[in-house]
């Protein structure tokens, strides 16, 4: 991962604070799933809540092998509560995910995360997400606005509600599944998205909420 050359990029955000706004001081303890890497940035910032902070810090480089290296388990429907989804990826996505029992979480950072699995894998982990999620549940992360652009992986942080900081990106490392936010909302599952914004670069800043 290459730091960036003029030092972090901040970046205005006008839907994280519309997701942090769904939890009024009632909701607290707030439970946060991040599915990025630690980041200081974003330590610092939920140090002012009453809160709980999950990393679980998914590769996309593994995401890709995830998919490159799936075990084909035909077209049959699953049974009953079985998780859609090849069986390799799904048991490595349930690995890294590592969520404990029982838990659920408020609110859930996707970031570029989505746009490194291909559709079977977004359906495996919005499957996985599904048990640890309630009716109130928030979401933000990104989608795609013309799946031709040449988009690389980024490392994000939150400053504030209104500010991000992109601490690292990776020119080798292209999103590779990049997903519409139609077709996010298609096979999700667990959240869709509630309202979009277009950036410069041709991510779409998503708010997502619990879904059906």
């Amino acid at each position: 991962m290459t730091s960036m050359a003029s030092g972090p990029e901040i970046l205005s955000t006008q839907l994280l604070g519309e997701a942090l706004s769904a939890f009024t001081p009632a909701h607290q303890p707030l439970r946060i799933l991040d599915l990025g890497p630690a980041s200081s940035a974003t330590v610092a910032f939920f140090s002012q809540y009453r809160c709980t902070l999950r990393f679980a810090d998914l590769d996309p480089t593994q995401l890709h092998l995830s998919v490159g290296n799936k075990e084909s388990v035909g077209d049959e429907e699953p049974a009953g509560d079985e998780v859609p989804g090849d069986k390799t990826q799904l048991q490595w996505l349930q690995q890294q995910l590592d969520l404990p029992a029982g838990s659920t979480f408020d609110l859930c950072l996707f970031w570029d995360v989505l746009n490194h699995l291909d559709e079977s894998g977004v359906k495996a982990l919005g499957a996985l997400l599904k048990p640890h999620l309630h009716g109130g549940s928030r979401g933000h992360g990104f989608a795609v606005h013309n799946r031709g652009a040449a988009l690389c992986h980024r490392i994000y942080g939150i400053l504030d509600a209104s500010q991000l900081v992109v601490t690292a990106q990776d020119e080798s490392l292209p999103l590779r599944y990049p997903h519409s936010q139609s077709a996010l909302n298609s096979t999700l599952g667990c959240l869709a998205a509630k309202r979009s914004v277009l950036r410069s670069d041709g991510r779409l800043e998503m708010v997502l909420a619990a879904a059906g």
